[in-house]
């Protein structure tokens, strides 16, 4: 099981290095403006995944509503976003690597899936985390 949660953490850590290897393969100029937005959707929803990993932490059975994920603004520096997501990440990635065997299997209750568990949380970020990434790939075709 430990295995299986090592997997997952993994998966989140190789995903900021590989959107920094993206940036730079692209041409930053004519890049368009929904690489930006693709760059805040990661910072954004790593944040509200990590504040849902908190409370099903903190609370017992814990009542979660439907992730809500703050608009993405595509305005922002690069240079500012693309840390700003590593920080996210990296406070993400904090939390999980400290969780017990115990804690991954902390239930709560969902307000349209039922019972889940914090590892069902991080499993389906995981996999946002992917197609995301693969919409990046698909916007940067150079990189």
């Amino acid at each position: 099981m430990l295995d299986a949660y090592r997997d997952l953490i993994d998966e989140l850590l190789g995903t900021p290095s590989e959107i920094r290897g993206m940036v730079d393969a692209a041409d930053e100029a004519s890049a368009p403006p929904e690489m930006r937005r693709l760059i805040a959707d990661f910072r954004n929803r790593d944040r509200a995944v990590l504040e849902r990993s908190q409370t099903m932490t903190r609370q017992e059975n814990p009542f979660l509503r439907t992730l809500r994920v703050a608009e993405a603004d595509d305005d922002q520096d690069l240079t500012i976003l693309l840390d700003e997501m590593d920080t996210a990440r990296g406070d993400l990635v904090s939390l999980l690597i400290n969780l017990s065997l115990k804690d991954w299997e902390r239930p709560a209750i969902h307000e349209t899936a039922g019972e889940i568990t914090l590892a069902d949380e991080v499993e389906q970020h995981v996999e946002w985390d992917e197609a995301q990434r693969q919409r990046l790939r698909a916007l940067l075709p150079g990189a």
